[in-house]
């Protein structure tokens, strides 16, 4: 999905997971005559399993194999049951002894929610967004957290609950999703092929494609049908810099229209062809990577390094003097003994050369 919807989607999943987790915790945990502090850690247990699943189940929607989602979804369960555990017990101990608010046991689980797929995918850039943004996220649905779901005029205490945490899973949601496309640094968008408009961010070492099913950007339909599983690979290097490199497959890759051979440095806004799938790489400026003015090396493209011209009439090239040219010698037969050489070409009428020698 693009970047714009995964954002939308991301407060979406976010704000339903907290109501169907409310839905659980009032039936069997808000009722019971459970301690303070033992019953708000239990409910911000369930809230935080129930987001964490949600969000990693959208993160991995791109992907067919059921076992990788089910994979996210117990890293996501985990994550979030530990996060809302300790956040709400935390939080509502330091807010009974020294009055800090409960946002800030908000702010714990929002932050383990968050770091859950970083830790999924092995990934040290989305678990440092996921962190960012799940702290925010939590931080401003725990603020309005507290007034909201005290609102128990008129028997309202039930439905205010509910508001309260909905609107604490889509702050965690939104904020988890828009931190990791504000501070993406690379990323691909399917322009072309498979589903045009897609999009995934680049925040792995290694990113593979193909028509493998368990790749983050699977090129599956027709237009794959010549593809390998693993088709090619984009590489992040030191420096901040990515470059892609073709695995060895039947149809090769082209970066910009040229079959590279070997691993080939990527700008921003070149086009990636993998068979009739057209893929663009997009660079955020001043992330690193090429220069816009480099272009593929000789190694990428399969031949030597061509020289330009020199400039018409020997002119110097930025200020440097040409070396003088040297005039090859003649080549012309000999002359036979006894005829003279013939006079130089210029203006005028052509004289004949004279009779050879009477003997």
């Amino acid at each position: 999905m693009s970047l714009v919807r995964f954002v939308y989607y991301s407060a979406i999943v976010g704000g339903w997971a907290a109501l169907v987790a409310w839905l659980v915790a009032e039936g069997l945990i808000l009722g019971a005559p459970l301690p303070g502090t033992l019953s708000v850690a239990l409910v911000g247990g369930i809230v935080g399993a129930a987001i964490g699943m949600g969000l990693n189940l959208l993160a991995g929607m791109a992907h067919a194999q059921w076992k990788r989602i089910a994979s996210r979804l117990i890293t996501g369960f985990f994550g979030g049951l530990l996060g809302g555990g300790i956040g709400g017990a935390l939080g509502n101990l330091l807010y009974d002894a020294i009055g800090v608010p409960r946002a800030l046991g908000w702010m714990i689980m929002g932050a383990a929610i968050g770091c859950a797929e970083g830790v999924y995918e092995q990934s040290n850039r989305k678990l440092r967004n996921g962190l960012i943004g799940g702290c925010l996220g939590g931080l401003l649905g725990g603020l309005l957290f507290e007034p909201i779901s005290n609102l128990t005029a008129s028997g309202s205490g039930m439905t205010a609950r509910a508001t309260a945490f909905v609107i604490l899973g889509i702050a965690v949601g939104a904020l988890i999703g828009l931190t990791q496309v504000v501070l993406k640094e690379a990323w691909l968008t399917v322009v072309d092929g498979f589903r045009p408009g897609r999009q995934l961010i680049l925040s792995q070492t290694v990113t593979t494609l193909g028509r493998g099913d368990h790749l983050p950007l699977p090129l599956l339909g027709y237009s794959a049908r010549d593809l390998e599983a693993e088709h090619a690979r984009i590489t992040r290097i030191a420096g901040g810099e990515f470059v892609i490199e073709d695995n060895r497959s039947r149809l090769g890759t082209r970066v910009n229209g040229q079959v590279i051979q070997g691993s080939a440095p990527l700008r921003d806004g070149d086009l990636i062809k993998l068979g009739s799938n057209i893929i663009r790489f997009n660079l955020r400026h001043g992330a690193g990577g090429a220069s816009p003015a480099a272009a593929l090396p000789p190694s990428a493209v399969g031949g030597p390094p061509v020289a330009p011209p020199p400039p018409p009439g020997g002119e110097p090239l930025s200020g440097v003097p040409l070396p003088p040219r040297s005039v090859p010698p003649s080549i012309a037969p000999p002359r036979p003994p006894g005829i003279p050489p013939a006079p130089p070409s210029g203006p005028g009428p052509r004289i004949p050369p004279p009779p050879p020698p009477l003997r």
